[in-house]
């Protein structure tokens, strides 16, 4: 499988071309960050003692930045002996996988209850990138080394698998993507008998993925795990097609192809992707995944910024770091985007909005989706390559995120967004009859988000944006049985700067009636856990009005 990708010239080019110069620069980085650290397997108690992923992480970084510098670099004996440090600790490790998605996804076990046969997208992922490495490999890997590789993979991949059935097999998000393509990538390298027997199981799995996709490809997860769940999917098919010749190819699927556009929908401008759900508020793309599915379909997707993408970067799963550079290609590159790109969601109930002064996007759909955020009616406006009215994202994956609990944290929270307040109450996570987005066609788009609520007392909640060249209007209207404090709810990454009734950020006006009051509140990033401020608008609407227009003029 994938012989070409020891093509001795292919790294060579690799090595020499100014292509992928901001290829080798982020991996020499990864390399001299990740390598301060000698590469070794943990032992149960430092894993019991650091119940997190960041043991894990480190050995991605290993893995991928060792592994491809020894392709680059075959005369380079530093890379390929600290290659075979991280592949034997991965061999002796107690565990391919955090002790965390162990408690959490499975039943709630402890740590005495452990279990290597219990398969998550770290432990399937860790299988993959082995399968790959020992591919690539082959002719230099000791005898004794690459049977290590295929006996631990069967003992805690292969095995399991056959033995048992998994939750993520019925799942309906990216875990079923992962876990499965991970699965199905393994047995296409190391066991294509028992990927032959078994081609029905993994059917069943991913059409089980794709099916929690609606007919236009958006991923109410957040684009994040689009590119996760869907990068392995696509890895996956590209094995597959391979391996059978062609004669099964899930790229020829129209669904397929509508879930590959979704990266190019998201684009607002060529430094902001739209952050809707569990979404980081910094998200770039993987040249791993983009360029690979310009592989398969060409210029039936567009070419995309060079400088929103990346090659490596710190926890890349092995497959995407491996595909940023075999599947690399400059034509599918471009400097800008293309411009009055109108997309409206029929199914998700997205409508993006692109133009030469301005990105923008709202959305509809309910308060019930995977990784969901309390969002319906919120929006994103971008300017000057920032988002200037904002969507936060995705949270610190911390205890409880996941759980009941989810909503008492500010980025899942309706205090994260741009919907309305009253007395002081948000939306609620209860999922209704979906919010359709209805756009005329031309310049005005209209939600009714009374669903997204759940008071007796909202008869109805109206949402209204009009669009001009270099101005939008939102226009609000409520229907209340019974009078309530209603507060017009913006939140901003960028500190606004206030005169009278007008608020500037950056350079886009903000005109109003109604004076706004500004808060700021010290969150911290979903990756990094870096803390910055976020900057909430609140216009409060004089008792019993019942109307609000708010203009955005850039």
């Amino acid at each position: 499988m994938l012989d070409f990708a020891r093509d001795k010239e292919l790294w060579k080019r690799v090595r020499e071309s100014e292509d992928f110069s901001q290829h080798r620069r982020e991996l020499f980085a990864l390399y001299e960050k990740a390598f301060e650290a000698e590469p070794r397997p943990h032992s149960a108690k430092e894993i019991l003692e650091n119940n997190d992923y960041g043991l894990w992480r480190l050995q991605f970084d290993q893995l991928q930045s060792s592994a491809l510098l020894s392709l680059i670099y075959p005369e380079n004996r530093e890379y390929y002996d600290n290659l075979l440090k991280i592949v034997w600790a991965y061999l002796g490790e107690y565990t391919w996988a955090p002790l965390g998605h162990y408690t959490e996804f499975y039943y709630q076990r402890t740590p005495r209850d452990f279990d290597f046969g219990l398969l998550d997208i770290f432990a399937t992922s860790v299988a993959f990138g082995l399968a790959e490495v020992k591919n690539l490999f082959k002719d230099r890997f000791p005898q004794l080394l690459l049977d290590r590789i295929s006996y631990e993979i069967r003992r805690r991949t292969i095995e399991p698998f056959l033995e048992r059935k998994f939750f993520w097999e019925s799942h309906n998000n990216n875990w079923t993507a992962v876990c499965t393509s991970a699965v199905g990538s393994v047995l296409i390298y190391e066991a294509p008998d028992i990927y032959y027997e078994n081609k029905e199981r993994i059917d069943k799995a991913l059409r089980c993925y794709l099916d929690s996709y609606k007919d236009d490809g958006m991923c109410v997860e957040g684009v994040g795990y689009w590119e996760f769940g869907f990068g392995f999917f696509t890895s996956f098919a590209l094995l597959e097609r391979e391996l059978t010749g062609g004669r099964v190819d899930r790229f020829k699927e129209e669904k397929v192809k509508e879930i590959a556009k979704f990266l190019q929908k998201t684009f607002l401008q060529e430094g902001v992707i739209v952050t809707f759900s569990d979404s980081s508020v910094t998200q770039h793309y993987f040249f791993g995944v983009w360029h690979t599915l310009r592989h398969v379909y060409g210029d039936e997707l567009e070419p995309l910024p060079k400088s929103h993408g990346y090659a490596v970067r710190d926890n890349t799963h092995f497959n995407f770091a491996l595909r940023a550079f075999i599947y690399y290609d400059t034509k599918n590159i471009s400097d800008t985007l293309r411009k009055d790109v109108v997309y409206t969601g029929k199914d998700s109930n997205y409508f993006i909005k692109r133009t030469k002064a301005y990105g923008f996007a709202v959305k509809g759909g309910d308060n019930g989706e995977s990784h969901n955020h309390i969002d319906v009616g919120s929006f994103i406006l971008a300017r000057n390559d920032k988002q200037i009215i904002c969507d936060v994202g995705a949270g610190p994956y911390e205890d409880g995120y996941h759980t009941e609990r989810r909503y008492t944290f500010f980025h899942p929270s309706a205090y994260a967004h741009n919907i309305p307040l009253f007395d002081g109450q948000g939306e609620d996570s209860i999922r209704r009859e979906d919010v359709i987005c209805q756009y005329d066609g031309n310049s005005r788009v209209y939600l009714d988000f009374t669903n997204g609520y759940g008071f007796d007392f909202l008869k109805r909640a109206e949402r209204e944006f009009t669009f001009q060249e270099k101005e939008i209007t939102l226009r609000d209207h409520f229907d209340l049985a019974e009078s309530k404090e209603i507060t017009e709810h913006f939140v901003s990454l960028i500190e606004p700067k206030i005169t009278g009734d007008v608020a500037v950020i950056d350079d886009v006006t903000l005109i109003s009636q109604i004076p706004p009051r500004v808060s700021v509140k010290e969150v911290r990033a979903h990756m990094g856990n870096r803390p910055h401020n976020v900057y909430i608008i609140d216009y409060i609407l004089p008792k019993g009005q019942v109307d609000f227009e708010l203009k955005f003029k850039m």
